[in-house]
């Protein structure tokens, strides 16, 4: 019985070291996971207009840049919420912004195009890694709504995020993000209060 029951815990031994590898290169993974962060946000009110700047952050991990210079197109979805801040009651949703940047490098003619779903017409093209970068994690006043529509006295809060989007990622690349974090990212919520005066 004893010599069945050590025999026993023998064969279990490998399956739990598989199990505790696996738990540590997921844990790895998640440490090193790119902490894309959204920065430098600024409101404003320009033009008579409710205007809304941010940069993206380490958005690009080493594994994506490789994935990019291979040809695959990535896309990162900005999502932008306007809210009225109601007391006692839920809050009022006026307005749901989404924004898709999509970054394709040509390997043959060694040259980017970023092509902004709010900018519907133009499609950015550079020989620069970086610049298509920089195009890729900036928006720069970002149309909300007409300021005059806000409400003298009310508060409202601004809500912000952003993601690799894995809807146009070839589904091998979907699993690779799965067992591998650092590959993709998605940021925290960002909130603005802001009260119209």
């Amino acid at each position: 019985m004893g010599y069945r029951s050590l025999n026993s815990v023998i064969q279990q031994i490998p399956k739990q070291i598989v199990i505790c590898v696996l738990i540590m290169i997921f844990t790895c993974n998640l440490a090193r996971a790119t902490q894309a962060s959204l920065q430098d946000i600024v409101l404003d009110s320009k033009n008579k207009n409710l205007t809304l700047s941010f940069k993206l952050k380490d958005a690009f991990s080493e594994e994506m840049k490789e994935v990019i210079l291979n040809g695959t197109s990535i896309t990162f979805t900005f999502l932008v919420e306007l809210r009225e801040i109601r007391d006692f009651w839920i809050d009022k949703k006026i307005v749901d912004i989404k924004i898709d940047h999509m970054l394709k490098y040509n390997v043959l003619k060694k040259e980017f195009a970023i092509k902004k779903s709010c900018e519907i017409d133009e499609i950015l093209i550079t020989e620069s890694f970086l610049e298509a970068q920089n195009l890729m994690t900036a928006i720069r006043s970002l149309k909300i709504l007409p300021f005059a529509w806000l409400e003298n006295g009310n508060r409202y809060q601004i809500a912000i995020t952003a993601e690799l989007s894995k809807a146009n990622l070839p589904p091998s690349l979907r699993s690779v993000m799965f067992f591998s974090p650092s590959w993709g990212f998605e940021t925290d919520w960002y909130i603005l209060d802001f009260n119209r005066s």
